[in-house]
């Protein structure tokens, strides 16, 4: 498939975005008060949405403990956030490499990717204020990053998709739920403000160019799709809190637990949804999806 296909209507939504980023664009050293302590006097994300919540070791710790471990699992969230977004960067600039100068996305692309490093500056800036250890998903493990993935480049914003959305519903509840620390609020807003432009470029760039894709490339994508998305939603969990904090068993007790995997289908609903009406997820294939908790 050439790089460049005629795609109008990514051209126009692109012009769209360039317009919409134009009008507001967020700075995090500016949009974040950052002068109030990153402590334990407040929740860090919503109880709820802890990976924990519900389980035997959620129902040991005393608040307190809950509150700690909250502030540890929003930083492991940040350091993923950073390990995904420069993923994602990496696969926005490989398709900035193949497009020409005057193609209608070449300017809106170098916004995206000047939007996920003021996100990972932010990020960044949490974890080494939040007084926690340097998390980042184990990359010798589970999803191994963006090249030589069936269907190419509509594979990988299939894949961006997983990844925005999933911190999307996270970022959503954190951002409204007053039990939360004012400083995740603030940087939780920030994401979700500026990745709507990242989904809506990928959702019409996606629904545009998979009829151009060949037929054994769409049968290949369509089988990888459940497993890779598997693989990053696996990555919700850090191991690496659960032995900082000394919660014996901790990542194990979290991927099991109901409550946690019912919130990853619930953050995905969006994507599956999409995937549903776009012939990614059919009847045939929708088992194997459903088998690995994907689906709400």
């Amino acid at each position: 498939m050439s790089e460049t296909p005629a795609l109008p209507r990514t051209a126009r939504r692109s012009a769209q975005l360039v317009a919409a980023s134009e009008r507001t664009t967020l700075d995090p050293f500016v949009d974040v008060d950052w002068s109030v302590p990153i402590d334990d006097s407040a929740y860090h994300l919503p109880p709820e949405w802890l990976p924990l919540y519900g389980t035997a070791a959620w129902e040991a710790m005393t608040e307190a403990d809950r509150v700690t471990y909250s502030r540890h699992e929003a930083a492991a969230l940040c350091g993923a956030g950073i390990w995904f977004e420069n993923l994602l960067m990496q696969s926005v600039l490989r398709h900035l490499a193949g497009l020409p100068v005057t193609h209608p996305a070449h300017r809106y692309l170098l916004v995206e990717v000047a939007d996920e490093c003021r996100h990972s500056t932010m990020f960044g800036e949490f974890i080494r204020r939040a007084g926690t250890p340097a998390y980042r998903p184990d990359q010798k493990e589970g999803f191994g990053g963006m090249d030589g993935l069936p269907g190419g480049q509509a594979m990988s914003y299939l894949l961006i998709l997983a990844v925005e959305e999933l911190l999307d519903a996270a970022n959503r509840a954190t951002m409204n739920d007053d039990r939360v620390h004012s400083v995740a609020r603030q940087v939780a807003r920030l994401h979700v403000l500026e990745e709507a432009r990242h989904v809506s470029f990928a959702k019409t760039y996606l629904a545009e160019v998979w009829p151009t894709l060949s037929p054994e490339d769409r049968e290949a994508a369509v089988d990888f799709a459940p497993i890779a998305v598997n693989a990053i939603a696996d990555l919700t969990v850090d191991p690496d809190v659960y032995r900082t904090l000394d919660i014996e068993d901790g990542d194990t007790q979290a991927r099991a637990n109901p409550n946690h995997r019912a919130r990853i289908a619930e953050g995905l609903t969006k994507l599956t949804g999409f995937l549903t009406q776009l012939g990614v997820i059919d009847d045939a294939r929708r088992p194997a999806w459903e088998a690995l908790g994907l689906v709400a």
